[in-house]
C-alpha cells in the first residue's frame, strides 16, 4: 500500500503540472479580461497543488519526477495551441474534460489514503476545487455558445 501511495503522489504531481502548463497557455491567447482572469486563478490554484505534491514526495524522501516538467510544458502547451485555433469556448470544454478527470482520480486516491487522515483531507480539498473549476468552466462554455446564437 505504502509503494501504491509513493506512485499516486508522483501521479498526481504530474497531473497537476499538466493542468499548470494548460491554463498558462491559454492566458496568451485570451482576450477576455474576465476569462483571462479565470484562467489566472485557476492556474494559480493548479500550482498550490503541485507545490503540496512536492512538498508530499519531499517530506517522504520520494523523488520528484524529472521529466514531467518538459512533458508538461509541451503537451499544455500543444493543448492549448491546438485549443487556441477553436476558440475559449472548446479551451473551456476542453479544461472541462480535464477537470473531470481530475475529479475521478481524486475521488480514487482519495479511498485509497483512508489510513492517512491528513492527506486524504486535503485530497478532498483539492477534489472540491477540481469541481469548482470544472462547473465554472462548463458554465462559461455554455454561455459563450448561447451568446453567439
Amino acid at each position: 500500500m505504502k509503494d501504491r501511495i509513493r506512485f499516486r503522489l508522483k501521479e498526481f504531481y504530474i497531473l497537476e503540472k499538466f493542468q499548470v502548463k494548460y491554463y498558462e497557455s491559454q492566458l496568451s491567447t485570451a482576450e477576455s479580461k474576465y476569462y483571462r482572469k479565470a484562467f489566472e486563478k485557476m492556474m494559480e490554484i493548479e500550482q498550490g497543488h503541485v507545490d503540496f505534491f512536492v512538498q508530499e514526495l519531499n517530506s517522504r524522501n520520494i523523488d520528484i519526477p524529472a521529466v514531467t516538467g518538459t512533458l508538461a510544458d509541451m503537451a499544455g502547451n500543444f493543448l492549448g495551441e491546438s485549443v487556441e485555433l477553436t476558440g475559449p469556448s472548446k479551451a473551456c470544454t476542453l479544461g472541462a474534460a480535464l477537470e473531470n478527470r481530475a475529479i475521478e482520480m481524486y475521488q480514487s486516491f482519495t479511498m485509497e489514503a483512508k489510513n492517512d487522515a491528513c492527506l486524504q483531507d486535503k485530497l478532498m480539498e483539492f477534489c472540491l476545487e477540481e469541481e469548482f473549476h470544472s462547473l465554472w468552466l462548463q458554465n462559461y462554455a455554455w454561455k459563450l455558445d448561447n451568446k453567439t446564437k
